[in-house]
Formats: C-alpha cells, structure tokens, sequence
C-alpha cells in the first residue's frame, strides 16, 4: 500500500501499524458494547485488533484502541449524525 509513497512524496513512509488487541483491549470492547450503541461489527473488530495506524497510506488511516473510544463517550457523550443540526435560527 505504499509502493509509490517515498516517489510521490520525496521521502519514505512512516511505521505503518495494525496492532492485535491484548486483554485489555477486549475488556475495553466489552465494556464498549455495554455501555453504548456502538455496532457489533466494531466490537468483532476491536476483539481481534487494538489500534491501527496508517500514517502514511493515502490521507492516513487511523482506529484507536477501544479504551480510548470509552474515554471519548464519557467526556463527550454519543453523536447522532442522523439527527437535524439545525437550531431553529
């Protein structure tokens, strides 16, 4: 995925990282799936992987670990992107 990247860009590419989940991770995914509506999917996804960073593919590509997406919800609560962002003003 980054045959082209040092000839595009004159310089070659960072670490490309996908790192398997440990236990704490899975024990941050479980807890991710009780406590919010977070898809199945997700969750199969963070019992196998713990993070993935492609810094260097395309515009960058990054998942963070399922601790850190627990640590965002109870900072800032879930985002409905269905919902209508108008205020009324």
């Amino acid at each position: 995925m980054t045959d082209e990247f040092e000839r595009r860009h004159g310089f070659p590419p960072g670490a490309n990282e996908v790192r398997l989940a440990d236990h704490a991770d899975q024990a941050a995914a479980r807890t991710l799936a009780q406590v919010s509506l977070v898809p199945a999917d997700l969750i199969t996804f963070y019992n196998s992987i713990g993070e993935v960073t492609w810094a260097d593919v395309g515009n960058g590509y990054f998942v963070d670990p399922a601790a850190d997406v627990l640590l965002r919800f109870k900072q800032y609560g879930t985002v409905d992107v269905g919902a209508d962002q108008k205020d009324g003003a």
